[in-house]
């Protein structure tokens, strides 16, 4: 059972998987997103935000982000800002139980 949060330019989806050790990261940027140069740079730019904000994640934590078209429209700051409130939202939800660990 996982968690889904809209945050505009992205979704995050997270569970929390018991045997998993550090939180993991995936990223989904469809050609909806835009040419191969948009996507990586999505892909390059979310990777990033991960390594930085990781510990925000419950331990086990399995984050699935999924770009939208105009992300880029965003500057960095603001994504950042938008994936640390989707990474307190979800360390604040597994911490009051709602998300619950899967088996």
């Amino acid at each position: 059972m996982g968690h889904r949060i809209h945050c505009g330019s992205f979704i995050a989806q997270c569970r929390v998987s018991p045997e998993a050790g550090a939180p993991r990261l995936g990223v989904i940027a469809s050609r909806r997103v835009g040419n191969a140069v948009k996507r990586n740079y999505g892909k390059r730019l979310f990777r990033e935000l991960f390594r930085k904000h990781a510990h925000e994640l419950p331990p086990g934590s399995e984050l699935v982000v999924v770009l939208r078209g105009g992300f880029d429209r965003n500057g960095f700051a603001d994504l950042e800002a938008r994936f640390l409130r989707a990474c307190r939202t979800i360390r604040q939800k597994h911490e009051a139980g709602e998300l619950k660990a899967s088996d």
